[in-house]
């Protein structure tokens, strides 16, 4: 289900300040990757940076956790799983663990209020997992035995994916089903109907606070629902008292030292508060926003380290924005600049040779299994790059000023979205290689009579290895 369109003017924004956001988003070397605006429920503005589009999803990391806490929310609404009974009641026997543990309500842990002091588990798997029995998660069993709470459940706070993680697995046992059944079936259809995948662990257990990929309207649909008291068009999506609770900051998160900026004001229920109404976001600028005072809600996808600057930029320019004097050529003008968004895709020369292949340089990011690469000029304004990885052959177009799309086979028949765009400069080739279903980007730098560098604009947090970014179909 779509939201309607309208125009800035008419939901009483001036689309000067849109476009004022517009360059403080694209300062150089920008990452942001999506932006949707409304207002009264009413889209003003959308655009997408080109090799970007409406279409495609996008890992949102952390935003993940919004979206199962909107899950538990309805589950909850519907007397499947109790907010205040104890999380491990649903996975194990409680005479068996810690009795910390017995005092862990899943409140507690989709509030992060776990008893958690720091971080407790290390979600790219690095930790050695205990053996188990066939089809119990060693995941599981690694936490309850090695990352008891160190402090009391409800009073004390720690950003920590181990308490949604038991949220996601609390749930698949109480009802039978994994999380992302679920989301598919009570949110995401119900909100726009779009695509979505999902990063799993090795064991195909549903994450929960993360992994999550959807399209930037399905997260402008998460924070209009949200916006609306757990509203989507009319229909009492998320219970009233629920959607009212969760983006209340708790007294233990308030109280966390270390915070700064918009993440200083705490952490109600798989939401953030702000300095100005609340937001789920995830690493490197993946957000849905929503500001009740001035009836908006906002999407953004990117790929920035900076996030508060991000936030900044909307506290500066959209918000004195809001019930200001308008001007339709603005509006006109911003709608043309909303159709034309795109990173300038690099370009090049004349090739030194047909096909050139190098090694991977020591200092590169990517992993020693991707061991070199090759750059064949396949003709005029394209060329093929292939990663040599072990005995995998990633394959890319690599367009000269435009943006060239291919997917890479990965695990158990899913596959990476690639949007490359490159040339040679001399005896150097230099390309990206954007992995457009997430905020990553591969940076290519070979020089034709010596090594490659292959490095990460931002590592990803799921490692270092491009293939770990597969992710599942929703």
């Amino acid at each position: 289900m779509t939201m309607p369109r309208s125009s800035p003017s008419a939901q009483g924004v001036d689309a000067r300040g849109l476009l004022a956001l517009l360059d403080a988003l694209e300062t150089p070397g920008h990452g942001t990757h999506s932006l949707m605006v409304a207002r009264h429920g009413q889209v003003i503005a959308q655009g997408w940076w080109a090799p970007y589009a409406r279409e495609r999803v996008h890992l949102g990391y952390s935003l993940s956790k919004s979206f199962t806490s909107t899950t538990l929310g309805v589950l909850v609404g519907q007397g499947l799983i109790d907010l205040d009974a104890p999380v491990l009641s649903y996975l194990v026997d409680l005479e068996s663990v810690a009795p910390v543990w017995r005092r862990v309500t899943v409140r507690h842990c989709i509030t992060m209020t776990a008893g958690h002091t720091a971080e407790a588990w290390n979600w790219n798997g690095d930790d050695a997992l205990p053996a188990v029995a066939e089809g119990a998660d060693p995941v599981l069993a690694a936490i309850l035995d090695t990352r008891v709470p160190d402090g009391e459940p409800g009073e004390v706070w720690a950003y920590n994916q181990v308490a949604t993680y038991l949220v996601a697995q609390a749930i698949a046992a109480a009802t039978g089903e994994p999380l992302t059944a679920h989301v598919r079936r009570l949110v995401l259809d119900r909100l726009t109907g779009d695509p979505a995948r999902a990063q799993r662990t090795p064991f195909g257990r549903d994450l929960g606070f993360s992994g999550l990929h959807v399209t930037t309207p399905t997260i402008l649909a998460l924070a209009q629902t949200w916006l609306d008291g757990g509203r989507w068009h009319g229909e009492q999506l998320v219970p009233a008292d629920y959607a009212a609770w969760a983006p209340v900051p708790t007294a233990a998160s308030l109280q966390a030292p270390d915070m700064a900026g918009d993440w200083a004001h705490g952490y109600g229920a798989s939401f953030w508060g702000a300095s100005h109404g609340y937001r789920g976001d995830g690493a490197y600028g993946q957000y849905a926003i929503v500001l009740p005072e001035h009836d908006i809600a906002v999407a953004i996808t990117s790929e920035v380290e900076d996030m508060q600057a991000t936030l900044d930029a909307l506290w500066t320019h959209l918000l004195p924005s809001v019930d200001a004097p308008t001007d339709p050529e603005a509006d006109a003008e911003l709608a043309r600049r909303l159709e034309s968004l795109a990173h300038p895709a690099l370009s090049g020369g004349a090739a030194p040779a047909e096909t050139v292949r190098v090694s991977r340089h020591q200092d590169s990011q990517l992993p020693q299994i991707v061991s070199a690469i090759t750059v064949q000029s396949t003709q005029p304004g394209e060329h093929l790059v292939t990663l040599h990885r072990g005995d995998d052959d990633l394959s890319t177009l690599v367009g000269e000023g435009r943006w060239l799309e291919s997917t890479w086979p990965a695990a158990q028949s899913s596959r990476v979205a690639i949007a490359a765009s490159g040339g040679w400069q001399g005896d150097t080739f230099k390309a990206e290689l954007r992995l457009v279903e997430t905020p990553h980007t591969i940076v290519v730098t070979a020089q034709a009579d010596g090594t490659a560098l292959l490095d990460w604009r931002l590592v990803p947090l799921t490692g270092d290895d491009p293939l770990d970014a597969v992710a599942f179909d929703v």
